[in-house]
């Protein structure tokens, strides 16, 4: 009676062994990480998701710059934004973890094609908007 006990015992747990190697060995899960390129611009406002109205109605705008760069980087940023006649204003906020945030007033409303260009100028090539697949600065 003992041998039956431990033999079923033992096709018990090979079994249970057996099948933990199958699934183990299951290779169907993929995952796909996108890197966020460096000098990203990322807006995280609920009104952001209309680019043209949320451009053109307001005269304060926050945003956060992944990756920056350098403090000579960052300045040329806020320098080309500054010496446009347009800008009233433009300062550096707290930077959090690799997300530089920027302050931005302007002394009228600008439409979107200004923001485009602006930020071109100030080297900024890639945009995200809240949850949305970051873009080129060109197809906002």
């Amino acid at each position: 009676m003992k041998i039956i006990k431990t033999l079923t015992f033992t096709l018990l747990f090979t079994g249970a062994v057996f099948n933990s190697s199958i699934y183990g060995n299951n290779k169907s899960l993929v995952s796909k990480i996108d890197d966020t390129p460096s000098k990203t611009i990322c807006i995280k406002n609920p009104a952001a998701s209309n680019t043209t109205d949320f451009f053109s109605n307001t005269i304060q705008f926050s945003f956060e710059i992944y990756k920056a760069g350098s403090k000579d980087d960052v300045l040329k940023i806020i320098n080309s934004f500054k010496n446009d006649p347009a800008v009233e204003s433009c300062s550096e906020g707290v930077l959090t973890g690799d997300y530089l945030a920027i302050s931005l007033t302007l002394k009228s409303n600008k439409n979107k094609a200004w923001f485009i260009k602006s930020f071109k100028k100030a080297g900024l090539k890639t945009i995200k908007i809240n949850n949305n697949p970051i873009i080129e600065i060109d197809k906002i």
